[in-house]
């Protein structure tokens, strides 16, 4: 009997009338591996180089497009922008020249409008060009754009004039001729949408940095876009410019409309101040916007009027017109980034001679030989037109 118990004791499961005994494994201890120091290391090393990198370039990325207008956006109430489109079609930011309800979008050209004349030439200042590239080889650093043209003879200076070029602050003469495009074409339809004496409300939207005084002033008050038009003239104000941006039709209306006029490589990509350099002009497509400010079907004759006050009171005077003599009378407006420094007007001469002038200089970052450059051309092109060398 005790025999029986211990052969029951030793069954431990019955399956029908099969008993099962028990299996019996060794249990198998793992060696445990020895660790490498420097191996450790090395992985510290990299995984901590790893998370610096996505704390430092990601994440600050993906809060402010994803978290910050979806999340706070919503828990704050603020009004900030998300659009899907931005990232699906990103490439539209950048090449559109048309809007629709606030869309960018891609269409075909239209015919080039009547309303700009081209600049007529009838022949070549060869004599003041020649002269003029003589200066530059002095600057083998810096690669000027210039366009001259003369009123009396028609005769003009194009040096790379067509290549395009960094606009700087030279892009608020578009703006500026667009804005007022906008004006005449509200007083002449009646619906007075945009006037002179309109009232924008310049708040932290607007304020950026960059020249100009508008910065500094106190945010949540109204200006009328007389005020703001001349400052972004006479002191390259970039808040100021901002805000006329948007009166003006925004950015791809801006674009649009100067590619109906026939001036396609004046591109106006992004908001002030710009310092990458992407919005673009040419020396020849400003000369031509100049040639047509006197264009009584481009503008009214009281917008010509405005334009030139603003343009004749441009505070910058370290360019064209420091290349000028006292009794000369300027018209411009100036542009200066790392990149590129210009000046585009108008010159009065002392004899009653009257000539376009557009230098553009790209250059290596804050190279302040550009001035330099601006200058000597400036003295030269006068001194020419002034006494006559090339007219006759």
């Amino acid at each position: 009997m005790p025999a029986q118990v211990r052969k029951e004791q030793y069954y431990n499961a019955t399956y029908g009338d099969v008993r099962v005994y028990p299996q019996r494994h060794k249990l198998q201890q793992k060696k445990k591996k020895k660790k490498n120091p420097l191996l450790s290391f090395v992985r510290f090393i990299f995984a901590s180089v790893f998370l610096s990198v996505f704390a430092y370039v990601v994440v600050p990325s993906l809060y402010s497009e994803y978290f910050e207008p979806l999340i706070l956006n919503h828990i704050l109430n603020r009004n900030l922008k998300f659009d899907v489109s931005d990232m699906v079609n990103p490439h539209l930011n950048y090449i559109n020249n048309a809007e629709l309800f606030g869309q960018n979008l891609i269409v075909e050209p239209s015919k080039v409008s009547s309303e700009v004349v081209s600049i007529v030439v009838g022949g070549q200042l060869s004599t003041t060009e020649k002269m003029l590239n003589d200066l530059f080889a002095k600057y083998p650093k810096l690669h000027p754009s210039v366009y001259v043209w003369e009123y009396s003879t028609a005769k003009e200076v194009n040096i790379d004039a067509d290549r395009p070029t960094s606009a700087a602050s030279i892009i608020k003469l578009p703006i500026l001729f667009e804005l007022f495009r906008k004006i005449d074409r509200s007083e002449k339809d009646g619906t007075n949408e945009t006037v002179l004496s309109k009232k924008l409300l310049y708040n932290d939207i607007n304020k950026t940095s960059g020249s100009g005084k508008l910065q500094y002033m106190p945010l949540n008050r109204y200006l009328t876009v007389d005020y703001l038009a001349k400052i972004m003239i006479t002191q390259s104000d970039n808040s100021a410019t901002n805000m006329l941006i948007e009166e003006a039709g925004g950015k791809a209306a801006i674009n649009s409309s100067m590619r109906s006029l026939g001036m396609s490589e004046i591109k106006l990509q992004n908001r002030l101040p710009d310092l990458e350099g992407t919005n673009k002009i040419t020396a020849k497509q400003i000369a031509t916007l100049l040639y047509n400010i006197d264009n009584p079907r481009f503008l009214s004759q009281k917008s010509k009027i405005t334009i030139k006050e603003y343009m004749a009171n441009v505070e910058n005077r370290s360019l064209l017109q420091a290349g000028l003599p006292p009794e000369a009378i300027l018209i411009h407006k100036t542009g200066d980034i790392g990149k590129m420094l210009g000046d585009a007007g108008i010159v009065y001469a002392q004899n009653g001679r009257k000539y376009i002038v557009v230098i553009l200089v790209e250059r290596p970052h804050n190279d302040y030989s550009a001035r330099d450059l601006i200058q000597e051309a400036s003295r030269l092109i006068y001194k020419n037109i002034n006494s006559g060398v090339d007219i006759y």
